[in-house]
């Protein structure tokens, strides 16, 4: 399993991903998925904050990506706040999840981050939030969100 941090050669690949993650997720009640968007998301992530890319047997098969950012209650601290973690599920069990997991933390510590938020979707598996408990991630918060 090869990881590495994203570079404008993988912004392809992180919107195929991305394509694929949304339609899993409740985010695509909201709005269609726009690629435009997705792709100057993927650009920002990979050259300014922490974007990483898993392969496996030379196939991109899994990425995830977090924002480094003052935290809101005290600037002088920085906290990374994930907005995608994804494996292709014809890969997941490989090990790439685990090893994008195990990255992120020395990749946020070089951008300047104090702390990671994880994200768990209502519609994740439940064991995503067992490895983030195994991995010593302490639940915060829950989030409910309502379309207007």
């Amino acid at each position: 399993m090869k990881v590495w941090q994203a570079t404008e050669h993988d912004v392809d690949d992180i919107v195929r991903m991305s394509r694929d993650f949304y339609s899993t997720t409740t985010y695509c009640g909201y709005a269609d998925f726009d690629e435009d968007t997705v792709r100057r998301l993927a650009e920002t992530l990979a050259s300014e904050h922490v974007m990483l890319i898993a392969e496996l047997d030379g196939r991109v098969v899994g990425m995830v990506g977090l924002f480094v950012v003052p935290f809101l209650f005290n600037g002088a601290r920085r906290m990374a706040h994930e907005v995608v973690w994804y494996v292709d599920p014809g890969a997941q069990g490989a090990g790439a999840g685990k090893a994008l997991l195990e990255a992120i933390e020395p990749a946020c510590r070089a951008k300047g981050a104090d702390g990671i938020f994880m994200i768990h979707l209502s519609n994740s598996p439940p064991q995503a939030a067992e490895i983030y408990q195994r991995m010593g991630y302490a639940h915060s918060e829950t989030v409910y969100v309502r379309t207007l």
